[in-house]
């Protein structure tokens, strides 16, 4: 089978080329596909920025406008032609013999998201093979967080109610285990699946006629795509035995000065933007097309706390409420199973929602 490598692109000029390098001299099969998605990268006068590499199994598309690293997702996914994808962060390398392992993976667990260990390396420790290595296994799923989920120096604790936000990834405590089990949220930037099976999911929701569909923004990426996975039949793998490393704490060499930065309007805004109203409408789209139970979908509203300004988001929903209404409706023909998949596979009490 053939493998395609989707890498979003933004602005990361600084690793780019030596993700793409390692990968290229690490794979162990010439039947594979890197596809860069250069998601409206920009220099230091906001003008268009295109990138170019010139290997024969090295496509970049460049797009003038950003669609948010969900949208670029989905459109590499489309413009892909194995039947095997890995999805991955533009400063991620992975580690060992991880061509055949994600392979096997792949085949063994067609009806998954997998994910694989997180490996946090950093510009001044480079060596991916360094014992004292953090990693990390994937994350729990917060439908909503409380005081309980805060750290306990958190100024957000000082909130009355101590809520904050929705629909959240929070790491793991730690590996559970040396065989492949089930997580409630990838985390980590290195994903893999069957290409007919993210097709089954839909993506992101951001190939459409319409703009205001889907994941809206440059964070927030795993619950999305998790609660489909999970809400279709099919759920999410750890497979501890895979591992990829990824750089933190890096500066894009290409980020404009702040001063240069376009204003955002509070309702004219762009696409993929970083803006906090983005981010709650990725959060306010899952409630709105995911959540079928009236009763949960009342409580989980109660936790948008005023202070984080929900408002204009939820103002974009109902304006925007046919492009909304027509992903629900596929959602409802699609899930094979509700919210209540959480409180038998993890544990979770939703009538404990106060």
């Amino acid at each position: 089978m053939k493998l395609s490598i989707c890498i979003p692109f933004k602005n990361d000029f600084t690793e780019i080329g030596d993700v793409v390098n390692h990968i290229s001299h690490t794979i162990s099969s010439s039947d594979y596909e890197i596809i860069i998605y250069n998601d409206g990268s920009f220099d230091g006068e906001l003008r268009p920025l295109p990138l170019e590499f010139f290997h024969p199994n090295i496509r970049v598309i460049n797009s003038n406008k950003s669609f948010g690293v969900g949208g670029a997702f989905d459109r590499a996914v489309e413009a892909s032609t194995g039947e095997v994808l890995i999805l991955q962060g533009s400063d991620v390398y992975p580690i060992g013999g991880w061509y055949n392992q994600v392979m096997e993976a792949v085949q063994s667990y067609p009806n998954t998201l997998g994910c694989s260990v997180c490996v946090g390396i950093s510009p001044d420790n480079l060596d991916l093979y360094n014992p004292k290595n953090l990693k990390r296994y994937g994350a729990d799923l917060l439908f909503y967080v409380d005081n309980d989920d805060l750290p306990k120096n958190s100024e957000l604790r000082q909130r009355p109610g101590g809520y904050t936000s929705l629909f959240k990834a929070k790491w793991l405590p730690g590996k559970q285990g040396d065989e492949p089990y089930e997580i409630p949220c990838v985390l980590g930037a290195f994903y893999f699946c069957t290409k007919e099976y993210y097709k089954s999911l839909g993506g992101w929701d951001t190939v459409g006629g319409n703009r205001y569909m889907g994941h809206q923004n440059w964070g927030h990426l795993e619950p999305y795509i998790s609660l489909k996975s999970w809400l279709v039949g099919g759920g999410c793998m750890m497979f501890p035995h895979i591992e990829a490393a990824h750089l933190f704490d890096r500066v894009s060499e290409t980020r404009p000065p702040a001063r240069r930065r376009p204003k955002i309007r509070r309702r004219k805004l762009s696409k993929g933007g970083r803006s906090e109203v983005w981010m709650h409408w990725n959060k306010i789209f899952i409630l709105e097309t995911m959540i079928f139970d009236e009763e949960l979908k009342k409580k989980l509203y109660a936790f948008m706390h005023p202070e984080l300004n929900w408002g204009v988001a939820r103002a974009l929903i109902k304006e925007h409420q046919n492009a909304v209404q027509r992903v629900k409706d596929q959602n409802r023909l699609k899930f094979k199973y509700g919210h209540k998949i959480f409180e038998e596979r993890f544990g979770y009490d939703f009538n404990d929602i106060k």
